[in-house]
């Protein structure tokens, strides 16, 4: 099982946490639900990452 630190959580204009973006050991980036992250106990925790503003449907990949 792959071990995953949090990079940012983009949420919606109306403050809804809508993905979280993680990084695997190997560098790999994806998204994990809120719920999924949380349960999976990755760190750091929900609150103290960084927030991405987007209204877009595909993540945003945390490059720049």
């Amino acid at each position: 099982m792959s071990q995953f630190t949090g990079i940012h959580r983009e949420v919606f204009q109306d403050g809804t946490i809508k993905h979280v973006l993680v990084r695997d050991e190997q560098g790999n980036k994806q998204v994990k639900a809120a719920k999924d992250y949380i349960s999976e106990g990755i760190r750091p925790q929900l609150d103290d990452l960084p927030e991405v503003g987007t209204d877009s449907e595909f993540p945003i990949d945390g490059k720049g």
